[in-house]
């Protein structure tokens, strides 16, 4: 079996500071002769141990997580479930038991803040310390900061829960994604001119605050197409109380109904407005689409 250099985390986003991560860890593996290897894990442990856990709404799904990581140049990705008992581990029992034994892991690469183990009891220094003992290489990674912030997951998710896509964005060096199925809706939208492909999610994942964006489509073999994208209750024509997430694509008209669509967002227009009647809904929707189309940022 391979031995590895290996880093640990939960990765979610797989954000810049993540791959900040990743680049050295594959940097030691060179210097090492190495194969490199991400050990993560799922679901969340806010999840398993958060009596409140449909608070906590992620960046990617484990498959997303899989492919970003794979696609970094990472050779080997280990998922390893995430349970109670799991928990109970000390960081010794892991790094020994789990990463030596069980994954041949000859040596660590740790971003500045990560912590293993019961209660998150093991800190670079109990980390390092483990290692030597049972002759490991162990690296502590300097955190990666934009604009001299730290880049976290945490503050991803506020920034998306704010509106503000463009910040994310940055942090996260790539568009935030959501993936779904084409389904059928009211078809209200054809209507008015501006048919919509209603989405249904394939992963739970965070979905950003309520409102208009302008957003970026791949449907099957057509890829970057534009478009602009709503979330948000309709309260005007809609009182269920659901969330709704439809997306209008531009100059668009083929049937694309039970197609897997995903869906970029790039810019927040406006927040989600509730309209006295269709005409003042139409009119809006119009002044959306003009405004996306001529914004140089698109």
């Amino acid at each position: 079996m391979d031995k590895y250099i290996a880093t640990t985390g939960f990765f979610d986003g797989v954000h810049r500071g993540h791959v900040a991560v990743l680049n050295k860890l594959k940097e030691k593996g060179l210097s090492f002769n190495l194969p490199v290897c991400a050990v993560t894990f799922w679901p969340h442990p806010r999840i398993v141990l958060n009596n409140e856990p449909e608070k906590l709404k992620l960046l990617s799904s484990v498959e997303e997580k899989k492919q970003r990581i794979e696609s970094l140049g990472v050779n080997k990705v280990i998922i390893i479930p995430f349970t109670k008992e799991f928990s109970e581990m000390s960081p010794q029992q892991f790094i020994v038991d789990e990463l030596v034994k069980k994954y041949n892991i000859a040596g660590l690469c740790v971003g500045y803040d990560h912590h293993i183990g019961k209660n998150r009891a093991g800190g670079f220094d109990a980390i390092k310390k483990i290692c030597d003992e049972f002759d490991l290489y162990c690296e502590q990674i300097q955190s990666f900061a934009m604009d001299n912030k730290i880049i976290s997951s945490q503050k991803i998710r506020k920034c998306l829960i704010d509106g503000n896509i463009e910040e994310a964005n940055s942090m996260l060096g790539y568009s935030y994604t959501l993936t779904g199925t084409v389904v059928h809706g009211k078809k209200l939208g054809r209507t008015i001119g501006f048919p919509t492909a209603n989405i249904e999610l394939k992963y739970s994942k965070l979905i950003p605050c309520d409102g208009v964006y302008a957003v970026k489509i791949d449907s099957g073999n057509q890829q970057n197409l534009k478009g602009m994208l709503y979330v948000g209750k309709k309260s005007s024509v809609d009182n269920s109380g659901k969330t709704f997430i439809e997306v209008h694509i531009f100059d668009f008209n083929s049937d694309i109904y039970n197609q897997e669509i995903s869906v970029r967002f790039e810019h927040f227009v406006r927040k989600d407005m509730k309209f006295n009647n269709i005409n003042d809904m139409k009119t809006q929707i119009t002044k959306d689409k003009y405004d996306i189309i001529y914004d140089l940022r698109f």
